[in-house]
């Protein structure tokens, strides 16, 4: 493990490749740096990639007190810090598109261009009241129950059907990731109170918003409204998908290759 002391905890993170910066920010359930699996791996082809596991995960600290996403950004911006990035594109799907919101508020001189999958800039009352059952579910039942299930919002009904293998395969591989309840409580706890609906027009930095049509937890209507809200954004809704939809449509990720090297 490679970790840096950063905002009071220690972070496990890895660069791979060379090039300009590209720094991912994973969400709630793959907070892990290796959750970005082949997208590191295609990403590290054109850039020097940073990726990391989120404070409360892996191989990072796990603080017990609740998180927020204003200070999960200031992780990101004192590892950048402690690496020496003065500027980096960044990529953030579902949580980690709400704290890369919070990086670009924060310090915006310091994100060339923003990419954002499956996000919100403020979750409404059924995807609160989601999250706290699958707090609660964790806490009760163990995660061997928790990720089988919640994993039925990210993907279709006949992406179950045609691909039973790659599902089994997602379901082990959340589970077996080093994941104290403490740092997933307090991880949910800073996406339910996430709230940057109303910052949205102080982001100027070219902006790119990926969504799944029938996505559930983050609702693609939502997606529309964070890109009228942000100037220079580019919103594209994947038809007939969900929260997981790099994973079901993988040609999706040609749309952030493009909008990096535009940008």
């Amino acid at each position: 493990m490679t970790i840096a002391h950063v905002n009071g905890v220690n972070l496990n993170y890895t660069i791979q490749g060379s090039g300009e910066w590209l720094v991912l920010i994973g969400g709630y359930a793959s907070s892990n740096w290796q959750s970005w699996g082949d997208i590191l791996t295609q990403l590290a082809k054109s850039y020097q990639v940073l990726a990391f596991d989120n404070r409360g995960i892996a191989g990072s600290d796990v603080p017990n007190y609740p998180y927020t996403t204003p200070m999960l950004a200031d992780d990101v911006l004192g590892l950048m810090d402690h690496l020496n990035i003065d500027k980096a594109r960044i990529l953030g799907k579902s949580m980690g598109g709400s704290i890369a919101q919070w990086v670009t508020l924060k310090q915006p001189h310091r994100v060339q261009s923003l990419a954002m999958t499956s996000t919100t800039s403020r979750l409404d009352a059924r995807a609160k009241k989601m999250v706290a059952w699958w707090i609660a579910t964790a806490k009760q039942s163990g995660y061997e129950v928790l990720f089988p299930g919640e994993l039925t919002y990210f993907y279709t009904a006949d992406f179950y059907e045609k691909h039973p293998d790659v599902i089994q395969k997602a379901e082990a591989a959340l589970i077996q990731v080093h994941r104290p309840i403490e740092g997933f409580a307090n991880m949910g706890h800073a996406l339910i109170h996430h709230d940057t609906a109303d910052l949205l027009h102080q982001i100027k930095v070219p902006t790119l918003l990926i969504c799944g049509e029938d996505d559930m937890i983050t609702p693609s209507a939502h997606t529309l409204e964070m890109g009228g809200k942000i100037e220079r954004s580019e919103v594209h809704i994947i038809p007939k998908t969900l929260h997981g939809v790099l994973s079901e449509k993988p040609q999706t990720f040609a749309l952030i290759t493009e909008f990096f090297s535009k940008n």
